[in-house]
């Protein structure tokens, strides 16, 4: 554990983040990451490390300093081949019917994961080009739709479908990029379509 708090601590300092913002990043508590590092924290759970690992920009491997084999995991999780069916914007709204035809797959994206509900959408557009560059698959569980603050959802907001971290009070989808992008507040009905759960780049 000893090692896992020096590694956090490390990676704080190389991308110049404050644990409380790295934890809000990854969709935790504010005090999550810190809780960790004071060792109030003595055994986190895996959805605690996975959200350390994404408030760092790393992937679960790189947080525990794990071997890996591209973007499969060498955790004890069943490999999963996810449906690659469509694409998801990730800048303005975009309109769209229903993209998400579960069943038609241009590919299958192999990952580590306990659940199999889960589909592949390609991200187009730079509003979420911090975690999944224009270009990148997010993997979505379409079973998870309960919203939670600080946590990133495919959703359809009057018609229009998009790819954003979801904030409450007042409720809202904001954007997490490198560009200047628009908060979306959200008014009327909020579909979601699940919320993504891991971010697969292709490099070269």
């Amino acid at each position: 554990m000893t090692d896992l708090r020096d590694h956090i601590r490390a990676r704080l300092r190389e991308i110049g983040k404050s644990a409380r913002k790295a934890s809000l990043d990854g969709g935790l508590h504010r005090d999550a990451i810190r809780n960790i590092l004071r060792a109030k924290s003595r055994n986190p759970r895996r959805d605690t490390l996975e959200g350390v690992a994404r408030g760092l920009g790393w992937s679960l491997e790189a947080l525990l300093d794990l071997p890996s084999q591209g973007n499969v995991s060498q955790f004890s999780q069943p490999i999963v081949e996810v449906p690659l069916i469509s694409w998801v914007q990730a800048g303005g709204l975009s309109e769209t019917t229903d993209p998400y035809p579960i069943g038609n797959a241009e590919e299958f994206i192999p990952i580590a994961h306990r659940r199999n509900t889960l589909i592949a959408l390609r991200v187009s557009g730079a509003s979420m080009n911090r975690i999944a560059p224009e270009g990148s698959v997010i993997i979505v569980d379409y079973a998870d739709r309960s919203l939670v603050s600080g946590r990133y959802y495919v959703v359809k907001h009057g018609g229009d479908a998009t790819f954003k971290r979801y904030r409450a009070s007042p409720d809202r989808l904001e954007p997490d990029s490198t560009e200047p992008h628009d908060t979306v507040f959200v008014q009327g009905e909020l579909e979601v379509v699940g919320r993504v759960v891991q971010v697969v780049n292709q490099l070269g």
